[in-house]
């Protein structure tokens, strides 16, 4: 009886005709399934922001300063469509994971002069996404480039009522630009040591039709929150509060009384939050 398997040597120069061609399949599968794999992969994951963070380039902005409850400059920016002038609310944020206010008070102290609601002049490094501009005091009390004589209406805060929002806290100079991904769970140590660092915190809700919606968070008499936001940094939450619009910005003056909730996954069970002031 002739014995027709095929013996290799790994030594020897050449394979069995048998071994050869299953090689050659095994090679051109992996050639097949290894590009498949890859390209599953960038597809599956989540698109880059097109923020933008200046890296290395300084800009000039000027306005009218506000350093509280969050510091910005306040702009004019041009008309509308009625003859009416816009105004626009730059974020200002400090360098690093830290808020503007230490810097602002470094300037005070230096001008000698309190600066807020002051016209003035401040360099820095310009972040930017979605129509919402941030400066980042890039080079400390040197961000102060000095007074101006522009003059500004003061404005009170337009108020839209009570809702109930569902979103994610994030933290906005870093969802703005300077971090890619800014928001999600792969940002969430970032996002906490930046909030807790004074810069912030920003919510972001978006509707069926994929709009977003961003609101900056104060308490509901107007006060900073960041340490009773700070833990629930990249979960999806939901949140009871007041709307109010400051020019360009949205703020959401949280009702902390109803509390902060968690929403769980859509498949989870159990899922049973009511709605704020109790609706349904």
């Amino acid at each position: 009886m002739q014995d027709n398997n095929e013996f290799y040597i790994g030594w020897q120069k050449t394979a069995p005709t048998s071994y050869q061609k299953k090689m050659k399949a095994f090679i051109l599968g992996l050639c097949f399934i290894v590009p498949t794999i890859a390209v599953l992969l960038v597809w599956s994951q989540m698109p880059v922001a097109v923020s933008t963070f200046e890296f290395g380039k300084l800009s000039q902005l000027e306005g009218i300063l506000e350093t509280k409850p969050i510091p910005c400059l306040k702009m004019l920016i041009g008309k509308t469509s009625d003859g009416k002038d816009r105004y626009q609310r730059v974020l200002l944020v400090g360098f690093g994971k830290i808020g503007a206010a230490p810097t602002l008070e470094a300037l005070t102290q230096a001008q000698g002069t309190e600066l807020n609601g002051k016209s003035l002049k401040l360099e820095g490094t310009l972040i930017y996404y979605d129509g919402l501009p941030a400066l980042e005091l890039t080079n400390g009390i040197k961000a102060f480039i000095g007074f101006s004589t522009l003059t500004l209406p003061t404005q009170d805060a337009q108020v839209l009522g009570n809702s109930t929002l569902r979103g994610e806290i994030l933290d906005p100079k870093c969802y703005l630009g300077v971090m890619k991904p800014g928001e999600g769970k792969p940002h969430r140590s970032c996002a906490i040591r930046c909030i807790s660092g004074g810069i912030p915190p920003f919510f972001k809700t978006v509707n069926l039709q994929d709009e977003r919606q961003y609101f900056f968070l104060l308490d509901a008499d107007g006060n900073p929150i960041h340490q009773q936001v700070a833990q629930y940094v990249a979960d999806e939450v939901q949140l009871c509060g007041s709307i109010e619009q400051w020019d360009n910005w949205y703020i959401l003056k949280v009702d902390l009384q109803q509390g902060i909730q968690k929403i769980k996954p859509h498949w989870a069970k159990g899922q049973d939050l009511a709605m704020c002031w109790g609706g349904k």
